[in-house]
Protein backbone atom coordinates (compact mmCIF):
# COMPACT_ATOMS: atom_id res chain seq x y z
CA UNK A 1 0.00 0.00 0.00
CA UNK A 2 2.79 2.50 0.83
CA UNK A 3 4.76 1.61 -2.41
CA UNK A 4 1.65 2.48 -4.54
CA UNK A 5 1.59 5.74 -2.65
CA UNK A 6 4.70 6.83 -2.93
CA UNK A 7 4.86 5.55 -6.84
CA UNK A 8 1.59 8.00 -7.15
CA UNK A 9 3.28 10.92 -5.13
CA UNK A 10 6.34 10.10 -7.51
CA UNK A 11 4.34 10.37 -10.41
CA UNK A 12 2.23 13.11 -9.54
CA UNK A 13 5.79 15.36 -9.02
CA UNK A 14 7.09 14.17 -12.77
CA UNK A 15 4.27 15.25 -13.86
CA UNK A 16 4.22 18.79 -12.54
CA UNK A 17 8.18 19.15 -12.68
CA UNK A 18 7.55 19.19 -16.57
CA UNK A 19 7.76 22.15 -18.34
CA UNK A 20 4.21 23.70 -19.65
CA UNK A 21 3.50 23.20 -23.31
CA UNK A 22 2.93 25.94 -24.80
CA UNK A 23 -0.40 26.59 -25.97
CA UNK A 24 -1.30 26.71 -29.50
CA UNK A 25 -1.89 30.07 -31.01
CA UNK A 26 -3.71 31.55 -33.59
CA UNK A 27 -4.21 34.57 -35.37
CA UNK A 28 -2.13 37.74 -34.04
CA UNK A 29 -0.34 38.42 -30.92
CA UNK A 30 3.00 38.17 -29.57
CA UNK A 31 5.71 36.04 -31.37
CA UNK A 32 5.93 36.42 -35.36
CA UNK A 33 5.69 40.25 -36.60
CA UNK A 34 4.32 41.74 -39.40
CA UNK A 35 7.46 40.87 -41.43
CA UNK A 36 6.57 37.68 -41.26
CA UNK A 37 3.43 38.24 -42.87
CA UNK A 38 5.66 39.67 -45.68
CA UNK A 39 7.91 36.90 -46.00
CA UNK A 40 4.92 34.46 -45.91
CA UNK A 41 3.03 36.24 -48.67
CA UNK A 42 6.20 36.36 -50.90
CA UNK A 43 7.54 32.79 -50.54
CA UNK A 44 3.50 31.26 -51.43
CA UNK A 45 3.06 33.67 -54.10
CA UNK A 46 6.06 34.76 -54.97
CA UNK A 47 6.05 38.42 -55.00
CA UNK A 48 8.25 40.52 -57.30
CA UNK A 49 10.65 43.37 -55.61
CA UNK A 50 7.84 45.83 -56.43
CA UNK A 51 5.29 43.80 -54.97
CA UNK A 52 6.88 43.31 -51.83
CA UNK A 53 7.83 47.18 -51.42
CA UNK A 54 4.23 47.56 -52.03
CA UNK A 55 3.26 45.28 -49.55
CA UNK A 56 5.34 46.21 -46.93
CA UNK A 57 4.23 50.17 -47.68
CA UNK A 58 0.81 48.93 -47.07
CA UNK A 59 1.48 47.19 -44.07
CA UNK A 60 3.35 50.33 -42.44
CA UNK A 61 0.63 52.66 -43.11
CA UNK A 62 -2.21 49.67 -41.83
CA UNK A 63 0.47 49.86 -38.37
CA UNK A 64 0.21 53.45 -38.15
CA UNK A 65 -3.32 53.71 -38.74
CA UNK A 66 -4.01 51.13 -35.59
CA UNK A 67 -1.65 52.17 -33.29
CA UNK A 68 -4.31 55.20 -32.91
CA UNK A 69 -7.29 52.81 -32.52
CA UNK A 70 -5.15 50.47 -30.11
CA UNK A 71 -4.68 53.34 -27.99
CA UNK A 72 -7.87 54.43 -27.74
CA UNK A 73 -9.04 51.17 -27.34
CA UNK A 74 -6.95 50.59 -24.28
CA UNK A 75 -8.40 53.59 -22.61
CA UNK A 76 -11.52 52.10 -23.50
CA UNK A 77 -10.75 48.78 -21.59
CA UNK A 78 -9.67 50.59 -18.43
CA UNK A 79 -13.16 52.62 -18.06
CA UNK A 80 -14.84 49.55 -19.15
CA UNK A 81 -13.55 47.66 -15.47
CA UNK A 82 -14.07 50.56 -13.55
CA UNK A 83 -17.63 51.18 -14.95
CA UNK A 84 -18.15 47.09 -13.95
CA UNK A 85 -16.80 47.66 -10.50
CA UNK A 86 -18.95 50.04 -9.87
CA UNK A 87 -21.84 48.56 -11.55
CA UNK A 88 -22.89 51.21 -13.75
CA UNK A 89 -25.01 49.66 -16.37
CA UNK A 90 -24.97 52.90 -18.62
CA UNK A 91 -21.62 53.48 -18.77
CA UNK A 92 -21.08 49.63 -19.68
CA UNK A 93 -23.12 50.31 -22.95
CA UNK A 94 -21.63 53.16 -23.56
CA UNK A 95 -18.21 52.36 -23.15
CA UNK A 96 -19.11 48.54 -25.14
CA UNK A 97 -20.88 50.60 -28.04
CA UNK A 98 -17.68 52.56 -28.15
CA UNK A 99 -16.03 49.28 -28.65
CA UNK A 100 -17.62 47.60 -30.81
CA UNK A 101 -17.23 51.16 -32.92
CA UNK A 102 -13.52 50.58 -32.66
CA UNK A 103 -13.34 47.10 -33.61
CA UNK A 104 -15.12 48.16 -37.01
CA UNK A 105 -12.78 50.72 -37.38
CA UNK A 106 -9.90 47.51 -36.98
CA UNK A 107 -12.00 45.83 -39.12
CA UNK A 108 -12.00 48.39 -42.05
CA UNK A 109 -8.61 49.46 -41.85
CA UNK A 110 -7.24 45.31 -42.29
CA UNK A 111 -10.06 44.77 -45.00
CA UNK A 112 -8.51 47.76 -47.21
CA UNK A 113 -5.16 46.76 -46.36
CA UNK A 114 -5.74 43.32 -47.82
CA UNK A 115 -8.04 44.80 -50.71
CA UNK A 116 -4.81 47.16 -51.53
CA UNK A 117 -2.31 44.20 -51.41
CA UNK A 118 -4.92 42.05 -53.48
CA UNK A 119 -4.81 44.59 -56.21
CA UNK A 120 -1.33 44.19 -56.64
CA UNK A 121 -1.15 40.58 -57.39
CA UNK A 122 -1.09 38.76 -60.81
CA UNK A 123 -4.09 36.75 -61.61
CA UNK A 124 -2.32 33.22 -60.96
CA UNK A 125 -1.42 35.11 -57.70
CA UNK A 126 -5.04 35.50 -56.86
CA UNK A 127 -5.58 32.08 -57.48
CA UNK A 128 -2.89 31.30 -55.12
CA UNK A 129 -4.39 33.46 -52.68
CA UNK A 130 -7.33 31.13 -52.26
CA UNK A 131 -11.32 30.96 -52.61
CA UNK A 132 -11.70 33.02 -49.26
CA UNK A 133 -8.17 34.87 -49.72
CA UNK A 134 -6.78 32.50 -46.93
CA UNK A 135 -3.39 33.69 -47.47
CA UNK A 136 -4.17 37.49 -47.11
CA UNK A 137 -6.70 36.36 -44.28
CA UNK A 138 -5.07 34.53 -42.45
CA UNK A 139 -6.36 30.95 -42.81
CA UNK A 140 -4.41 27.59 -43.86
CA UNK A 141 -0.92 28.47 -43.92
CA UNK A 142 -1.78 32.08 -42.78
CA UNK A 143 -1.75 31.55 -39.25
CA UNK A 144 -4.85 31.47 -37.76
CA UNK A 145 -7.81 29.34 -39.03
CA UNK A 146 -10.44 30.93 -41.56
CA UNK A 147 -13.66 29.66 -43.13
CA UNK A 148 -14.13 25.69 -43.58
CA UNK A 149 -12.73 24.73 -46.77
CA UNK A 150 -16.52 23.72 -48.15
CA UNK A 151 -17.67 27.30 -47.07
CA UNK A 152 -17.24 29.54 -49.76
CA UNK A 153 -17.46 33.75 -49.53
CA UNK A 154 -19.28 35.14 -52.50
Amino acid sequence: MRASFALSLLAAGALLAQPPVPAQRFGRGPGPGPRDFETRLTQNLGLNAEQQNKVHTIMAEARLSQQGVRQQNQTLQASLTEAIKAGDEAKIDKITQDIGSLHQQQTAIHAKSMAKIYATLTPDQKTKAGPNLELLMGGPMGGRPGPRPNHQIQ
